[in-house]
């Protein structure tokens, strides 16, 4: 069957009735009269998949002859089994003529309604004829119709092309054509294979229990299909084949790491999938370290073919020479030996024969140093009557040990002692000519001239030492992941720290003293069905050295216990180690709102998920799918890494209730009620944010504006209004925003804040002043009478400062310019911003020209301070080259103070690098700087179907390239779908779509025209993808159906 019908594969509900169908376990159903029937298997295969009943009795009466009736149960309760619903109006409206809505048999009345829907039964002249006994041939047609339905299998269709001939002999005494081709059809499936049907007979209920069972174990047990290849096509995008030889374009979720081989789940037609997958990319380095005193480590993003690497190093643009080059076990890091120590300058590293031109990383150094100076102990065992022994170290500012190499350069004092000497050996001898006893102390202290640094420890003269106490940490991983059972270690290492003290306290860092025969420590685990652990090694946590026990196997999920005793005095050091299930929303947390709840505002519920191991899950979308959580009367939204549940102010109504109810996958709730008070209003002012300069020039034109963005101003509950709130809150309360200050003030405060069009008051330095300071009050002010309310008012110190003032200057950073054909686009430059600092540390943005000026060598006119257009129009690239470099000088006219900066040009067309779903009509704010939401849920109430054309009518797109220039995806108009840089417009908008639950249908997935379908209370992901960037997936649930 297999070879003849490789076509018929069924999905994942089908296999778990087949599993159960053919694999009879201890029944759920014990009958008293089946124990020497032929059909026993079946019986008890389909009563346990729950299609089949006994009696009350306890029996099944196998000979008993079966009736329509019973076969409608039958064939009812396994369309069930493959979801297949019950008619939602069986009791309201019959299907037959003999079985009214008032009949008692109310099961029977359920499944014939399904049967009759599903096409199975049709019934003659419109009756079911339940009570009557069903025969051979009746029991062919009714199966060959339920196949075809479940499994979509239409045997008679099959059997005629493949020319099939009937060894049947009595198929003439069949009724009619149809009743012939579904004997033939089940002889050719092997549902039967008797020489002679006998049409007209009646069957069993046992016999009709066999041919059920044959039927889901002869056409249901195919195999599924099978990944045959898996081809990366781009970070989000696979291109697969099954063992079917069928393709299959698959748009992964999550983007693909680089170069790294990953295991990635897919759905293909309903069915999950999964491979082992590497997306490769383009080699670069990405970082160049000083690791220690004479190495340098280059990271590369993917494993380089070391034979084909040539490298060349050079310092502060020199050739510097360097003695070895070693690579890491999966050809990521080289590390680099120098001949000679790293001192102050610039490294760059270039490395050519492995990509199409060289690629290169810099990394800054400085000159070693004594960083540290460390005494390693409180005790000091003796070594003879007259002396004894501390360790130290000193380390340099990578942490290494240079205690060797400046162990002469230490000045040692011996408080309580003679004298006290720095051996190079890494020991400090401490002498009394009167002699040492035990409990003598002794304060040592060691300084480092050239560095000034220093350290003093008082220490105890004691006996030799002993392992004591053990002390056992956390398990480590150093990313940090979960321990559960489908960890593989040998990619992700786990770690036992362990500290042993001896009985002075000092730690025990020899191995000699921790492993082998004469090890003076016990390790004990409790439960090596669980994990088990090797030897003790050191590894480095966080910059030091550590006393580990590594995890060797992981066995299964479970809970063990690791001890390890000290054997000379028996204390020991114990901990759990649990090896958990995988990630699973467990039990769910729902806060109380931390804000006012108002009404027309959106209702933030803080929310908490824990997994079933009592891990926070922080990802929205780790939440989204079967094993996530559902949330009743609101959505799931994140907001700078925190999750909430969600109500739209538009359902926030003042005293009416407000209630969330949040389910965890595994039954668990959390719920809260709120009731909204009146809707917020400006009410006080109590601030201006930090960022605002309140240091003004003594010149003429110099000011400082201040919008609704920086000040701070609260309703009547106490709470911040934000931004856009506060502007269309002052419109609705017919406020506006005022300042005022002293006739005398040594400046001039003009302007409101009213809103988007009338958005800032200035303050204007004023010559003739004999003040320098003066405060400036902001107060609500009514619109209609022009009356200030004095209980909002708020008060701010604002000083006028002489350029003899200043301390200092800075120059902030100047970000990669775009340049092509020589020219900077506009949107492209960079402004060159130079600030002036205050003894108080204010800021004064100063001026080109008037207070400082720009010059360079290479770029054309930077005297205004910008770099823009044709500024750029001497740089010059090196062949093949992404990249190029311009110093500018910035000199400080009062001071002749000189900055130079480092320019860097790139000859890169933009990009999209980012892309963010935001908030509906926010794209101008967000692109603006603006605070706005990131859209993650959508509810979608609309009865059409769902694609990109609904996905811009609930929220924005917005894209950022590699420069951080932002850019709107249009939503009408030739563009649409895409968004434009420098003129040129990215490719357009794909939308990816996957099931989470219900029976939402995808077309054209992938695609700008993809589209989903469905009914209410679906939900799926929504993801848009462009130049193979993706935002992060929105959640849709719809709220009635959209198939339109």
């Amino acid at each position: 069957m297999k070879q003849k019908y490789s076509k018929w594969v069924v999905g994942a509900a089908s296999a778990a009735l087949v599993a159960s169908a053919i694999v009879p376990v201890a029944s759920a159903a014990s009958f008293s009269d089946i124990e020497s029937s032929d059909h026993k298997e079946a019986i008890l295969a389909l009563a346990d998949a729950k299609i089949v009943a006994g009696y009350t009795d306890g029996t099944f009466k196998p000979n008993a002859v079966v009736t329509r009736g019973n076969v409608t149960k039958f064939l009812g309760k396994w369309l069930v089994s493959e979801n297949y619903e019950i008619p939602t109006d069986y009791a309201t409206e019959a299907r037959f003529t003999d079985l009214p809505t008032t009949a008692p048999d109310k099961e029977l009345l359920q499944y014939a309604a399904l049967v009759k829907d599903a096409g199975v039964f049709k019934g003659s002249n419109n009756q079911l004829m339940h009570t009557n006994n069903m025969n051979r041939e009746q029991m062919a047609v009714v199966l060959v119709r339920a196949i075809k339905t479940v499994y979509n299998v239409d045997l008679v269709a099959d059997y005629k092309e493949s020319d099939f001939k009937s060894t049947i002999t009595d198929l003439d005494k069949a009724t009619a054509t149809e009743n012939r081709e579904a004997i033939i059809a089940l002889e050719y499936a092997g549902l039967t294979n008797v020489k002679a049907f006998n049409p007209k007979n009646t069957l069993t209920r046992g016999q009709f229990a066999s041919f059920l069972h044959r039927t889901i174990s002869n056409i249901g047990e195919e195999a599924p299909l099978t990944v045959k290849e898996a081809k990366v096509v781009d970070a989000t995008t696979l291109e697969v084949t099954l063992s079917d030889d069928k393709k299959h374009t698959v748009t992964l979720p999550t983007p693909l790491p680089e170069n790294k081989e990953t295991n990635v789940e897919f759905v293909i037609d309903g069915k999950t999938y999964s491979a082992v997958v590497t997306y490769v990319t383009e080699l670069k380095v990405k970082t160049v370290d000083a690791v220690n005193a004479k190495t340098l480590a280059v990271t590369f993003n993917k494993p380089v073919e070391t034979e084909k690497a040539k490298f060349e190093l050079k310092k502060d643009g020199f050739k510097s020479n360097f003695t070895s080059i070693t690579w890491n076990e999966d050809k990521t890091v080289a590390t680099i030996e120098l001949t000679s120590k790293i001192t102050k300058g610039e490294f760059t590293v270039s490395v050519a024969g492995v990509a199409d031109q060289a690629v290169t990383g810099t990394v800054k150094t400085e000159d070693e140093k004594v960083a540290g100076i460390e005494i390693l102990g409180e005790v000091a065992p003796s070594t003879s009557n007259t002396t004894a022994t501390v360790g130290f170290q000193v380390t340099n500012q990578y942490g290494e040990d240079i205690t060797k190499l400046n162990a002469s350069a230490l000045t040692l004092t011996a408080a309580g002692a003679d004298s006290a000497v720095a051996n190079a050996d890494g020991s400090i001898t401490i002498t009394k000519a009167a002699g040492l006893k035990e409990g003598d102390k002794v304060v040592v202290t060691a300084i480092h001239g050239a560095t000034a640094t220093t350290t003093t420890k008082t220490v105890t003269v004691s006996a030799k030492t002993v392992a004591s106490d053990i002390t056992i940490g956390a398990l480590y991983n150093k990313d940090g992941k979960a321990f559960s059972e489908d960890i593989n270690l040998a990619k992700d290492k786990f770690y036992l720290p362990v500290t042993v003290k001896d009985q002075y306290g000092k730690e025990i860092t020899d191995l000699n003293r921790l492993n082998g025969a004469n090890s003076e420590v016990l390790v004990t685990n409790t439960n090596q069905a669980v994990a088990t652990f090797g030897a003790f090694e050191k590894q480095t946590i966080d910059g030091k050295d550590v006393i580990v026990l590594p995890v060797a196997n992981i066995v299964a999920a479970g809970d063990t216990n690791v001890i390890v005793i000290a054997k000379a005095t028996g204390k020991n050091g114990q901990t759990a180690v649990k090896v958990a299930e995988g990630v699973r929303a467990d039990s769910v947390t729902l806060g109380a709102p931390t804000k006012v709840v108002t009404a027309g505002a959106d209702i933030l519920f803080p929310l908490s998920v824990l997994d079933k191991q009592g891990n926070a899950i922080k990802e929205a979308t780790a939440l989204n799918g079967t094993k996530g959580i559902t949330i009743t009367g609101g959505t799931l939204f994140e907001k700078d890494g925190e999750l909430y549940a969600k109500v739209a102010g538009a359902n926030v109504v003042e005293n009416t209730p407000v209630t969330v109810v949040v389910t965890s996958s595994t039954g668990k709730v959390a719920t809260q009620t709120v009731i909204p008070k009146a809707a917020t209003a400006p009410k006080v002012i109590t601030g201006l944010d930090s960022k605002v300069s309140t240091s003004i020039r003594e010149l003429t034109g110099a000011k400082v504006d201040i919008s609704a963005k920086d000040i701070v101003v609260e309703d009547q509950f106490g709470q911040v209004i934000s931004t856009d709130e506060l502007l269309a809150k002052l419109a609705t309360a017919d406020y506006t925003i005022k300042a005022f200050t002293d006739a005398d003030a040594p400046f001039t405060v003009t302007g409101e804040i009213k809103n988007a069009a009338n958005n800032k008051i200035t303050v204007e330095y004023k010559a003739g002043a004999t003040k320098t300071t003066a405060n400036v009050t902001f107060k609500l002010v009514k619109v209609a009478d022009n009356t200030a309310n004095e209980a909002s008012s708020y008060s701010k110190q604002f000083s006028v400062v002489k350029d003899s003032s200043f301390t200092s200057y800075k120059v902030e950073d100047i970000k990669p310019i775009y340049v092509t054909n020589g020219a900077i686009p506009a949107g492209y430059g960079k402004d060159i911003v130079v600030k002036a600092v205050t003894a108080n540390g204010g800021e004064v943005t100063l001026s080109a020209g008037s207070d400082y000026t720009v010059k360079s060598a290479v770029l054309t006119s930077v005297a205004d301070g910008n770099i823009t257009t044709t500024d750029a129009a001497n740089v010059v690239f090196d062949k093949d080259a992404k990249t190029a470099t311009a110093k500018v000088t910035i000199t400080i006219n009062a001071t002749g103070e000189e900055i130079v900066k480092d320019v860097t040009f790139s000859n890169v067309a933009p990009k999209v690098e980012k892309v963010a779903v935001v908030e509906n009509n926010k794209a101008a704010n967000f692109i603006a700087g603006e605070s706005v939401n990131l859209v993650t849920t959508y509810s979608y109430n609309v009865d059409t179907t769902f694609g990109l054309d609904a996905f811009f009518g609930l929220s924005d797109v917005v894209v950022t390239d590699q420069y951080g220039v932002m850019a709107q995806v249009d939503e009408n108009g030739a563009n649409k779908g895409k968004a434009t840089f420098n003129g040129v417009a990215t490719a357009a908008t794909t939308l990816t779509l996957s099931k989470v639950s219900g029976e939402v249908v995808f077309s054209n997935n992938g695609t700008d025209t993809a589209a989903a379908t469905g009914k209410a209370n679906d939900v799926f992901n929504a993801r848009v993808n462009i130049d193979g960037q993706s935002a992060t997936p929105v959640k849709v649930t719809a709220k009635q159906d959209f198939n339109k």
